[in-house]
């Protein structure tokens, strides 16, 4: 019994068996070349993305972007920092003092640069702690006093600081409006605060505030962008 539409493959015949084998092979090739073409497209797509990448890159890397205000940034081949103790204005005793040596841990960890007395430098990190302030930002509800009971503060320390060429005394970064913060726990007992806990509290606030701003600046002195 014969299949409608169905066109006998004749490999003898003339004619017929030339014709079907040409159907057949446009039937069967088809695809395949698709498949190919497909497959070669997404390696042009590829190449092309990798190509554009790699462009961006050099781009950014040649332009030598900085920060607004922060200056030229470090100079090839600067080897020897100084980071004497920043001045403090403020009434927080040994701020100054802690966070020069943060900044100074940072780039000794780091490596990269050395840290050297001034004497030895060929450019200085000058600082000053500008402000400090605490902000109330939690709340617990009491009987006793107002109605309620400060449980956590928010601590802000501002900082001017910079880095000076020493020969020329040119400015090659600065942030003159450096500004950290952290939340902390403080006693809710209004009857019986607890002062050497709050007070240990505050300390550890300002030494993690430290290390922020140390590795902040670092990172933006150093940085390519």
């Amino acid at each position: 019994m014969r299949t409608a539409n169905r066109v006998p493959f004749a490999r003898n015949g003339r004619g017929g068996g030339r014709y079907t084998r040409l159907l057949y092979d446009a039937a069967v090739m088809r695809p395949k070349l698709a498949y190919s073409f497909l497959g070669v497209n997404r390696m042009i797509r590829k190449t092309v993305v990798a190509a554009v990448l790699a462009f961006i890159s050099l781009t950014l890397a040649s332009c030598g972007y900085h920060f607004s205000g922060e200056g030229e940034g470090p100079k090839p081949g600067l080897t020897f920092i100084a980071i004497p103790v920043f001045e403090n204005k403020t009434s927080e005793q040994d701020l100054g003092a802690l966070f020069a040596g943060a900044l100074r841990h940072e780039f000794m960890q780091k490596g990269g640069m050395r840290v050297v007395d001034a004497a030895e430098s060929e450019a200085v990190f000058k600082g000053s702690i500008v402000n400090i302030r605490i902000t109330p930002v939690a709340h617990r509800a009491s009987d006793v006093v107002a109605n309620r009971v400060t449980v956590e503060n928010r601590l802000y320390v501002t900082l001017d600081i910079r880095c000076e060429e020493k020969r020329t005394g040119k400015v090659l970064w600065r942030d003159p409006n450096l500004q950290v913060y952290r939340v902390y726990r403080q006693s809710d007992n209004p009857l019986h605060p607890d002062a050497l806990g709050g007070y240990e509290d505050r300390q550890e606030a300002l030494h993690v505030l430290a290390r922020e701003a140390a590795i902040r600046v670092h990172d933006r002195f150093l940085s390519d962008f």
